[in-house]
């Protein structure tokens, strides 16, 4: 498995380089006025792949790949159960509230790893919904929606 994470990270690493020097240079407008510039969230994605693709060549050349093993029901159904989460989550954004719709994926997520204590289920969906509220719109001086 070691020569296909190689292949795999030398691929992802030229294609997150070139996302990031060719690509969403190319695909964004770069003076748009706005306070958060239209290719801030691409390139910190690009950054991501190019960093996790290094890795997984570094790894690769050293010979210190993990055994894959293939993964297990419960797996499945917290996959499952986070893209049904996600999917409703962008329901609320649409139809609802932005602020509605992070509140309920980080709710609705806490319960499914069962987290039961009270005080943590509203303090830190609302403290992370009010922290989002604040940066954009207060200190950025911009909108989500």
């Amino acid at each position: 498995m070691p020569k296909a994470d190689l292949i795999a990270g030398v691929f992802l690493m030229l294609g997150g380089l070139l996302l990031l020097f060719v690509i969403i240079p190319a695909q964004t407008e770069q003076d748009t006025g706005a306070a958060v510039p239209p290719d801030l969230l691409p390139q910190i994605c690009a950054v991501g792949i190019t960093i996790l693709a290094a890795v997984l060549t570094l790894n690769a050349l050293r010979g210190k790949t993990p055994d894959i093993k293939p993964p297990k029901a419960s797996e499945w159904r917290a996959l499952v159960a986070v893209v049904v989460i996600i999917l409703a989550a962008v329901a609320l954004f649409e139809h609802v509230h932005p602020a509605a719709a992070g509140f309920f994926v980080t709710l609705a997520t806490m319960l499914y790893m069962e987290e039961r204590r009270w005080y943590l289920l509203l303090a830190l969906p609302g403290s992370l919904v009010a922290i989002v509220y604040l940066l954009f719109y207060e200190f950025l001086g911009t909108a989500i929606l």
